[in-house]
């Protein structure tokens, strides 16, 4: 058994030296039951599958060899209005070039799990009825709560009419 995270700096090391890379891991972790995930590819294609099992993205740092691992959402975009923004731009310092409107299902439920070990379930917006299903999600990581709530949070977060715009 490992934790997401240390199935993370395995995938970066050779021959158990490391590649030089570290992690700044920014999700909640889990534990990943022996033999439930394997993958063939590349050193970034397995750090970016990991990442995206719980919803996640990589972002490398710009000046260091630090892959940052991030939540797509830190907070679902209904409760944007209760929290302070982590920075400001001033009005001065931009102009807005454009705005587009993406209009996409408004999904309040989706099942997610895992494939051969873990969790399956419902993963539902609270306060709503639960009636517009988003399709499935299956990866083989989602294989405890902690993972099943951090992708479900990223499914149902990219749903409805979102603005896009430029600055």
């Amino acid at each position: 058994d490992r934790t997401a995270q240390q199935l993370m700096a395995d995938a970066l090391m050779v021959n158990g030296a490391s590649l030089g890379w570290a992690v700044d891991w920014g999700l909640t972790d889990w534990l990943v039951p022996a033999g439930a995930w394997s993958l063939r590819g590349s050193y970034i294609d397995a750090v970016n599958d990991i990442a995206a099992a719980a919803g996640g993205y990589v972002q490398p740092h710009p000046t260091d060899a630090t892959l940052r691992i991030l939540p797509r959402y830190p907070v679902a975009p209904w409760n944007w209005g209760s929290v302070a923004p982590d920075f400001e731009i001033p009005d001065h310092a931009v102009e807005v070039e454009g705005t587009e409107y993406i209009d996409k299902p408004g999904y309040n439920k989706v099942f997610v799990g895992g494939v051969g070990a873990g969790v399956f379930g419902p993963f539902k917006r609270a306060g709503t009825a639960g009636d517009i299903l988003a399709p499935q999600v299956t990866h083989a990581l989602i294989t405890h709560a902690d993972a099943h709530r951090q992708r479900g949070l990223a499914e149902l977060s990219d749903t409805g009419t979102q603005a896009s715009v430029k600055l």
